[in-house]
């Protein structure tokens, strides 16, 4: 596992828990706007013992039970399995925050009930995902990963990242026309970093989606 980070109280990575978040290094997106991008393609960050994580989740377990695993992309490590399962003995609930790429990986942690929430980002329009992630990418996983999720008990969310100049409304009726009755589904304004500034004086126009 590349593992970068550990914040051992949050309580907005996991609805209605107080988690612990564990950052994973790198990821198959280049989103320009990415809140994350030292950890997910700079390669200019820490890495972490895998090790050392443990030992500060068995810590923690006096005060927590939840961990949501974040990134980067987690779901390119191909050890994810064997990760979550060390968690998993140590019985926590656990959240994994994805990008959707990997429905192999999403499907093999479901069926041996190793995760407890997923929330999946959608980008943007299918026709607008190079262009938010920077990235050619196959969006036949996105959809299996999307359909994998739907055909499960699991509780899980979809969101997207509004990103003035990049995203546009077409973006957003998108989202709303894909998110079902019975889905969560949130959009948020993306914040400017050190590599990319945005413009926040841009008003969302949805009627269906939670902005938060």
């Amino acid at each position: 596992m590349i593992l970068s980070g550990i914040r051992t109280f949050s309580f907005v990575d996991y609805p209605k828990k107080i988690s612990a978040v564990i950052y994973t290094g790198g990821c198959n997106f280049k989103c320009p706007w990415c809140h994350n991008w030292k950890i997910a393609y700079s390669n200019n960050y820490k890495k972490i013992p895998e090790d050392t994580i443990i030992k500060k989740l068995i810590d923690l377990k006096k005060r927590l039970n939840a961990v949501c695993i974040t990134g980067g992309e987690p779901t390119i490590n191909n050890d994810l399995f064997e990760f979550i399962q060390k968690i998993k003995q140590l019985d926590y609930e656990i959240k994994l925050d994805t990008n959707g790429t990997n429905p192999k990986m999403l499907e093999k942690l479901l069926k041996k009930d190793l995760i407890n929430y997923v929330a999946m980002d959608i980008k943007s329009s299918p026709k607008n995902y190079e262009k938010l992630t920077n990235t050619k990418l196959n969006m036949d996983n996105i959809f299996k990963s999307i359909d994998i999720l739907r055909k499960n008990s699991i509780d899980y969310e979809f969101r997207m990242t509004f990103v003035p100049n990049l995203s546009n409304q077409k973006d957003i009726e998108f989202f709303e026309n894909f998110i079902n009755q019975n889905e969560k589904g949130y959009i948020t304004i993306a914040n400017s970093t050190e590599i990319f500034k945005i413009n926040k004086n841009v008003k969302l126009k949805t009627e269906k989606l939670i902005i938060r």
